[in-house]
């Protein structure tokens, strides 16, 4: 009986022994949910091949993105200063930079006719939704003395699609973007600038008490080609 219980605990050591040493280590996680020209599957492959170790997931909806998240508790998140500031327990430690400025600026971009941005009474917009309904109807009434009427798509070229039938006056962008816009299609663009709106380009936040060195350092050690991905020059650290 002795012999037996003896070799039960010997084989229960060996047994979580093997459990122990063959789990895979605990990958840290990032979700990333960046309005940009580059599709969802290809900024994912990318950006999980220059972060091996760390458990990527790119979303293209703001929805899926803010279920997942609030579900799922990433380690760490990739996206827009006002989207990380709508989510609770992030902290924001490094900043996208383009020539030396952490922050871009957005024009309302038109076709034939230029906008009176002074004035968006009776004015229709498209903009990429990255806050939802509500959240975008806030975000754009900081910039406007009167609040447009918004439609929002979920994909960059949808936007030139409500250009091309005629369903808003102008889509609002960042300025970066629109020689991506003339590059796809032979409209007659206008470029209207909103001088009184500029926006965080991109940035890395983590989880509060959660240890994401890993995270940081892959960070710190990013290509250059992955920074152009994402539309920066550089990271700096969060003030």
């Amino acid at each position: 009986m002795k012999g037996t219980y003896q070799y039960f605990i010997k084989t229960t050591i060996l047994i979580w022994g093997a459990i122990f040493f063959v789990q895979p280590i605990y990958a840290e996680r990032l979700y990333v949910f960046y309005p940009s020209t580059v599709r969802t599957q290809i900024m994912q492959k990318k950006l999980s091949q220059a972060l091996p170790g760390i458990e990527v997931r790119v979303f293209g909806r703001y929805r899926d993105f803010k279920a997942k998240t609030k579900a799922d508790s990433p380690d760490a998140i990739l996206s827009k200063a006002p989207i990380i500031e709508n989510l609770r327990g992030y902290l924001i430690k490094r900043n996208g930079t383009r020539d030396d400025e952490t922050d871009e600026s957005y024009v309302l971009l038109s076709v034939g006719k230029r906008i009176n941005s002074a004035n968006m009474t009776a004015t229709t917009i498209g903009v990429f939704d990255i806050l939802g309904r509500r959240g975008m109807k806030k975000f754009i009434g900081q910039y406007f003395s009167v609040t447009p009427r918004l439609k929002r798509v979920s994909k960059m070229e949808d936007l030139l699609q409500l250009l091309t039938f005629n369903m808003v006056d102008a889509i609002l962008i960042p300025e970066i973007y629109v020689a991506y816009f003339k590059e796809i299609s032979k409209l007659h663009f206008i470029k209207t600038p909103v001088y009184e709106m500029r926006v965080g380009i991109i940035a890395l936040a983590i989880k509060y008490r959660r240890n994401t060195d890993h995270i940081l350092r892959r960070f710190s050690s990013m290509n250059d080609n992955i920074k152009t991905l994402l539309d920066i020059d550089k990271w700096e650290d969060a003030r």
